[in-house]
């Protein structure tokens, strides 16, 4: 059987484990970033990022988390924030005392935030960054998932998890709707404030899952203009629930610009999605169940 990229890309990530006696658990663990960490059953961890919390959660190790970023927040829990995801403040995570740091590398390479890790290091923080989290869809979370079986010594339950995803993903699958919708994700702060997203990111990801096409005809994130959502002409328009929230809700969302010009406006069909979903976690095949059982019952 020929190597998967998952597979590949995990043995490029991890090292060997080294059991240092009956019991006992220790791991030297290579990062995204190159640099390796050698870890020792990890009793205070600073967990960045809110997948990287799901993924620590889903594998029983929560205990150990002593503080997270402000995404950090499912499933619901009371570990101390940090701070904005975006300003991480290295004194802050120091203060925690953890014996070990896990961001990703997306969060880590925001222009603010490319000096914490030196700055944590320097101070004699291990830091392990996992790949990035905004891209890479399920192989990448299956990726993640298992470097954290390696840190915290426990295969059997990134094992599992993969299994639940992939009964899941055939769920999904077994409930795509009869006829393809063309599909764009707009990111709402507000009426006068919302953007195209590209075909970057975990929303892309789920619009394929579940079963549908992105129209979005660039990577990156656009102004909405009118001009260009009418011309794109999507069948379904999909934003995070908090960015319907803050529109008033669907009436809201169909009075955006160009919005009432298009299949997916003159149909209603506007879908709320998990705010995290930018983020690709470990309930990406879930996200996708629900989506495609909506969009199964709509379009036929």
């Amino acid at each position: 059987m020929r190597p998967t990229h998952t597979t590949l890309t995990r043995a490029a990530l991890t090292l060997s484990l080294l059991l240092a006696a009956p019991g006992a658990h220790a791991a030297t663990v290579r990062g995204a970033d190159g640099v390796s960490v050698s870890v020792s059953n990890p009793r205070r961890v600073v967990a960045l990022n809110a997948t990287t919390v799901e993924l620590i959660y889903r594998l029983g190790k929560q205990g150990t988390i002593v503080g997270t970023d402000v995404t950090g927040t499912y499933p619901p829990n009371r570990i101390p924030s940090v701070g904005h995801w975006a300003q991480l403040p290295a004194e802050g995570i120091i203060a925690l005392k953890p014996d070990l740091v896990i961001g990703t590398a997306d969060n880590l390479a925001m222009p603010a935030n490319q000096k914490v890790t030196q700055q944590l290091r320097a101070a004699g923080v291990k830091v392990l960054v996992l790949p990035a989290s905004d891209t890479g869809g399920l192989d990448g979370v299956r990726t993640r998932l298992n470097i954290l079986a390696d840190v915290y010594g426990v295969p059997g339950a990134a094992q599992a998890l993969s299994r639940s995803f992939d009964t899941t993903l055939k769920a999904a699958q077994a409930n795509r709707p009869k006829v393809t919708p063309r599909v764009l994700f707009l990111y709402a702060h507000g009426p006068g404030d919302a953007s195209i997203y590209g075909t970057d990111g975990g929303a892309n990801d789920l619009i394929t899952l579940a079963g549908g096409r992105n129209v979005a005809p660039f990577r990156d994130t656009r102004p909405l203009t009118a001009e260009a959502l009418v011309a794109l002409n999507p069948d379904a328009i999909i934003l995070l629930e908090r960015g319907l929230d803050a529109l008033g809700g669907i009436e809201g969302a169909l009075k955006l610009p160009g919005v009432m010009q298009t299949n997916a406006g003159r149909q209603r069909r506007v879908y709320a999605v998990d705010n995290s979903i930018r983020w690709i976690g470990p309930r990406l095949p879930e996200f996708a169940l629900k989506l495609a059982r909506q969009w199964n019952a709509d379009f036929r």
